[in-house]
C-alpha cells in the first residue's frame, strides 16, 4: 500500500531551498540523490487495466539496468493523502511484464490484462531528486522533489511537484506535521492527482474537473461501440461529457429525452454500479494456483497444461455430438439474422458456435447447476487454440446462458463471477448468451430456424420455426426471449409455420422415471440399540451392525459435546469451545456416513438441532481463530510493533461479546434444552435403524465386514473425484474448500472404524489430516483476507456490501498496521496454493488406494477367525 502527500510547487525559489534544506520541521533531510527519469505507461488497445481501475507503470533510471514495473489503482485520495494499491518488481532488461520475475505481481498483470496485448499508452520524464526524511533514528518518509516534462503529440506541459512518501516507520501524524509546515512555509498546493492522470489531462486534451472518472470514462469507451442498451448508455454518457445537453444527445440517438434524463440521474447515484460488469470497489480478486500431474516440482515457467479439444471433452463428459450440432446450426442462424442489431464480428461468431456446441457438457456432472459447471470445465479444461481472453469470454457465455438468470439478476451475477474481463468483453459475453437462451431449445427435436425467414414486421422481429410440433417449439422460446429484449430494445416474435420440411412424427412419447417402493421387512437388529450401548468405552467388531456402530459415535460425540458446554459457558478457555464444535461436526460427517443405514426422517429433526448449535457456536470460535491467528503474527514483529493491530482487536473484542451474548442465549434457552433431551432420548430409543431386508425377506448387507470396503472406497473417490477439476490452469477457493470436506469424509471414516482396520491406517489418516488442515488453513487465509478487506473500506467488522463501501473511514491512524497484516494473509495464501500440489500428490499417489486395500485386510482377517 502506497500512502503519499503530493503537492504542486508554485514557485521555483522554493523548488531549490527544498532541494538543500538540511530540516523539515523537526525532521532531518538525507544528502540529495539526482535521478533521471523516463515512465512509460502500458495498457491493453482498448484499457483494460483502466477499466478496472489500475494503471501500469515501467520506470527506467538512466544508468541502472533493468525497469522497475509498478501497478497501482487509479484515484485512492483519502483526506487529502493519496493511499492506492501497489504491486512493485524490479523486470530485468530485454524482459517482457508477462515475464516479470515475481509470480504475484505478473499474475495480476495477467488477470487485469486477460492475456490481451499491452501497448505504450503515454510517456513522461522527470528529474527527481531523492531525501530520507528521519526523526531520530526512524526513517519516517522519502521527499521526491520532481520536474516533470509531459508531451503529446503537439501538446508539451512542465511542471513542478513534491511528493512525500510514508515509510514503514512514519505515522499519520508525522505526515501531518510535515505537511503542515510546507504549506505554512512555501509556496505549495495540494495536487490531487497522479502523474499518470495529469498526463492523460494533456493526452486527451481534458480538464482537470470532468463529469466522468478516468475508469468510468475507460468503462464507457469499451462499451460505446457496441449495439446495446449498456452501448447507448455508454453514448449517452460520452455526449453529456463532452458537453451536450440532454435534448441534443436524445436527438443524435434517437433515445427519448426523459429516458436519458432518468439514466443520467440514477448513473449520479449509482455511478460505475449502473452497468452489471463493473463495481466502484475493485472486487476482491479470485486466487487461483498453477496445477497438472506433470508441473509438481517445476518451476512456474515450464508448467504447460494439457489443452483439450472438442472432441476429447465430448469423449470424457459423455455429450451428446449430434444434439450439439443441431443447436449450434440454429444458434448461428439466428445469429447472423440479427447482425443488422448486434453488429458482432467474426470472432465473437466464433466463440458463440463452440458455446452453443458445449451448450451441455455439464449435464453429466451435475444437471442442476449444468451451466455454472460448464463455465469451470472450460476453465480447468482449457480448449486449444483459444487466446485466455477468449477462453474466459466462452465460459461467462457458458454461465450466462442459464434461463434462471433474469435481467434483474444480471449485476448480482456479474458482482460473483470469479472470470475477470473488460466490460467490452463481458458485454459480448451476454449478448452471446441470450443467443443460446433461445437457441438451447431445439437440443431433442426436428425443429430448426431457415436463414431467410428472421425478418424486420412492423416494430418487432419475426422468427419463424419449422418442424414438426413447431408451434410448442414457438411457446418455448417466448419465454427464453426475454435477455434478448432487454439487450436490443427490440420485440421478437416466434411463429410457427404448419407446413413443414420434414413429417416425422409430432411429439417424442416422454418416459416417466417410476419411484422404487419404500424398502420394508423384519428389524433384526433391535437388541444392538439397547441403553448399555451408550457407553464411551467400546470396539468395533466386524459383524456388528452398522446402526449399532452409528448409535456409538452418536452417542460418544453427544456425550463430548455435554462435556464442554460448561466450559463453554465459562469462556475461560477457548478450547472448550473448540472440543464442542468438533464433537458436532463429527457427528454430521457420521450422518452421512451412516446414512444408508439409518432412519433419514427420525434422524433429521436432530441433524437440524445439531446445525443450530452448530451456527450459535460458530462465530465466537472464528472469531478466537482470527485473533489467535493475528497475535502469532503479532510475536513474529519487532516489540515497537505490537500495538499495530490495536484498532482491530478493539472491533473484534465488541463483535466477540455480541457472538458471545447470542451464544449464551442460545444455550441457555428452551429451544436447545428441548433438543438436547429429544436427542438423548432419540439415542436411547431401539427404531432408529432401517430394516436389513426387503418385503420379500430379500438379505441387504448392513454388517461392518460387508459395507465398510465399499464405504471407505466411496469416501476416497470422493476426493479423486476431484483430481480433474485440479489439473487445468484455473482452479477456484470454492472447489478446494469442496475437496476439505470431502477429505473430512475419509478422514472420520477412517477414525470411526479404527477397530477393525489394520494399524497403517493411522499412516493415511496422518495424510489426509495433512490434507485437510492445509485446505483449512488456505479457505481461513481468503476468509480473512476479504474480512480485512472489508474493515479497511468501512471500519467495521464482516463482510459488507460492496456498494455500502464509500462510508468515511473511522480514522487513518492504525490502518497501516492492518494493511500490513493483510499483506501478510495474502502472502501466507499464495504459499498455500504454491505448496498445496505436494499435500495433494500424498493422497493421490500410487501407494495410498493400495494402503485402503491393505487397511481392510484386518476386517477379513477377524471375519474368518469367528
Amino acid at each position: 500500500m502506497e500512502i503519499e502527500s503530493k503537492f504542486l510547487v508554485m514557485d521555483e525559489a522554493d523548488f531549490q531551498v527544498l532541494e538543500t534544506s538540511s530540516l523539515l520541521a523537526d525532521y532531518s533531510l538525507s544528502e540529495a540523490i539526482v535521478q533521471n527519469i523516463e515512465d512509460t505507461f502500458l495498457d491493453t488497445e482498448k484499457n483494460a487495466l483502466m477499466s478496472e481501475g489500475y494503471f501500469l507503470r515501467l520506470r527506467k533510471e538512466m544508468g541502472k539496468e533493468g525497469q522497475w514495473l509498478a501497478i497501482k489503482n487509479l484515484g485512492g485520495l483519502e483526506y487529502g493523502v493519496h493511499t492506492r494499491e501497489e504491486y512493485v518488481s524490479l523486470l530485468p532488461e530485454e524482459t517482457s511484464v508477462f515475464e516479470c520475475p515475481d509470480a504475484r505481481t505478473r499474475d495480476i498483470i495477467l488477470e487485469l490484462s486477460s492475456g490481451l496485448d499491452l501497448l505504450p499508452l503515454l510517456k513522461l520524464k522527470q528529474k527527481r531528486t531523492v531525501r530520507q526524511v528521519k526523526l531520530g533514528d526512524r526513517l519516517i518518509a522519502e521527499l521526491s522533489l520532481d520536474h516533470v516534462s509531459l508531451k503529446s503529440g503537439q501538446n508539451e506541459k512542465f511542471y513542478s511537484e513534491l511528493e512525500l512518501k510514508l515509510k514503514t516507520e512514519g505515522t499519520h501524524q508525522d505526515l501531518q506535521i510535515i505537511e503542515e509546515h510546507l504549506l505554512g512555509n512555501y509556496h505549495l498546493v495540494k495536487d490531487l492527482f497522479s502523474k499518470f492522470e495529469r498526463a492523460l489531462f494533456l493526452k486527451e486534451n481534458l480538464p482537470e474537473k470532468t463529469l466522468l472518472s478516468f475508469r468510468e470514462r475507460a468503462v464507457c469507451l469499451q462499451l460505446a461501440d457496441q449495439e446495446n442498451i449498456y452501448g447507448k448508455q455508454a453514448k449517452i454518457l460520452l455526449l453529456l461529457e463532452k458537453g451536450l445537453n440532454t435534448a441534443e444527445v436524445s436527438l443524435l440517438l434517437k433515445v427519448p429525452e426523459q429516458d436519458i434524463e432518468a439514466f443520467y440521474s440514477r448513473f449520479e447515484k449509482e455511478r460505475l454500479f449502473s452497468f452489471p460488469f463493473s463495481s466502484e470497489n475493485n472486487k476482491s480478486r479470485e486466487f487461483y494456483f498453477h496445477a497438472g500431474r506433470y508441473a509438481l516440482g517445476k518451476s512456474q515457467e515450464n508448467i504447460v497444461f494439457k489443452e483439450w479439444t472438442l472432441e476429447t471433452l465430448f469423449e470424457l463428459y459423455g455429450a451428446d455430438e449430434a444434439k450439439a450440432e443441431k443447436i449450434r446450426t440454429n444458434t448461428l442462424i439466428l445469429f447472423d439474422g440479427l447482425f443488422p442489431y448486434h453488429r458482432l464480428g467474426q470472432q465473437e461468431r466464433k466463440i458463440l458456435g463452440l458455446a452453443a456446441l458445449l451448450h451441455d457438457i455439464g449435464s453429466s456432472v451435475f444437471p442442476e447447476e449444468i451451466y455454472k459447471i460448464g463455465e469451470e470445465i472450460l476453465l480447468t479444461h482449457p480448449l486449444k487454440g483459444l487466446k485466455l481472453h477468449e477462453l474466459r469470454m466462452l465460459a461467462l457465455t457458458m454461465e450466462l446462458q442459464s434461463p434462471k438468470i433474469s435481467v434483474t439478476d444480471l449485476s448480482s451475477v456479474f458482482e460473483k463471477s470469479n472470470i475477470m474481463l473488460p466490460p467490452e468483453i463481458k458485454n459480448k459475453a451476454l449478448i452471446l448468451a441470450s443467443f443460446i437462451r433461445i437457441s438451447s431449445i431445439f437440443e431433442n427435436r426436428s425443429w430448426r430456424f431457415l436463414p431467410d425467414r428472421i425478418r424486420q414486421v412492423e416494430d418487432a422481429v419475426e422468427v419463424e420455426i419449422f418442424g414438426p410440433g413447431a408451434e410448442k417449439a414457438a411457446k418455448k422460446a417466448e419465454k427464453r426471449k426475454e435477455l434478448w429484449e432487454y439487450l436490443f430494445g427490440t420485440k421478437l416474435s416466434f411463429v410457427s409455420k404448419k407446413k413443414t420440411i420434414s413429417k416425422k412424427k409430432t411429439d417424442e412419447i416422454e418416459n416417466i422415471e417410476m419411484r422404487v417402493e419404500e424398502i420394508k421387512g423384519e428389524n433384526e437388529i433391535k437388541e444392538e440399540n439397547k441403553k448399555e450401548s451408550r457407553n464411551l468405552k467400546f470396539a468395533i467388531r466386524p459383524e456388528n451392525s452398522m446402526a449399532m456402530v452409528a448409535h456409538k459415535v452418536f452417542s460418544r460425540q453427544f456425550t463430548r459435546m455435554l462435556a464442554n458446554e460448561k466450559g463453554t459457558l465459562k469462556g475461560k478457555n477457548i478450547e472448550n469451545l473448540h472440543d464442542m464444535r468438533v464433537a458436532i461436526r463429527r457427528m454430521k460427517a457420521a450422518a452421512k456416513i451412516f446414512e444408508a443405514y439409518l432412519d433419514s426422517k427420525k434422524l433429521e429433526p436432530h441433524l437440524e438441532g445439531l446445525k443450530s448449535t452448530l451456527g450459535a457456536l460458530s462465530d465466537v470460535r472464528d472469531l478466537d481463530v482470527f485473533r489467535e491467528k493475528a497475535k502469532e503474527y503479532l510475536n513474529k514483529l519487532p516489540s515497537e510493533n505490537e500495538h499495530d493491530l490495536d484498532p482491530l482487536f478493539a472491533v473484534l473484542a465488541e463483535e466477540r461479546k455480541k457472538a458471545r451474548k447470542n451464544m449464551i442465549n442460545y444455550l441457555k434457552s428452551e429451544r436447545y434444552a428441548n433438543f438436547k433431551k429429544d436427542f438423548s432420548d432419540f439415542l436411547d430409543s431401539e427404531s432408529w435403524a432401517l430394516p436389513t431386508t426387503t418385503a420379500k425377506h430379500n438379505a441387504l448387507p448392513y454388517r461392518v465386514k460387508d459395507v465398510l470396503p465399499s464405504i471407505l472406497y466411496a469416501r476416497f473417490a470422493d476426493i479423486s473425484a476431484y483430481s480433474e477439476w485440479l489439473e487445468g490452469p484455473y482452479v477456484s477457493i470454492e472447489r478446494l474448500h469442496r475437496l476439505r470436506i470431502a477429505s473430512k469424509g475419509l478422514r472420520y471414516t477412517l477414525e470411526f472404524f479404527g477397530d477393525v482396520l489394520e494399524k497403517e491406517t493411522e499412516v493415511m489418516i496422518k495424510e489426509v489430516t495433512a490434507l485437510q488442515d492445509h485446505l483449512g488453513a488456505l479457505h481461513d487465509a481468503v476468509i480473512a483476507i476479504d474480512l480485512l478487506g472489508s474493515y479497511l473500506q468501512t471500519g467495521d467488522w464482516g463482510l459488507s456490501d460492496r456498494k455500502k463501501c464509500s462510508i468515511e473511514k473511522k480514522t487513518l491512524e492504525g490502518l497501516r498496521g492492518v494493511e500490513a497484516y493483510k499483506t501478510y494473509r495474502e502472502e501466507e495464501l499464495q504459499t498455500l496454493l504454491d505448496t498445496f500440489p505436494e499435500v495433494w500428490l500424498k493422497v493421490q499417489n500410487e501407494e495410498f488406494r493400495p494402503g485402503i486395500e491393505n487397511a481392510i485386510k484386518n476386517l477379513y482377517k477377524e471375519t474368518m477367525a469367528l
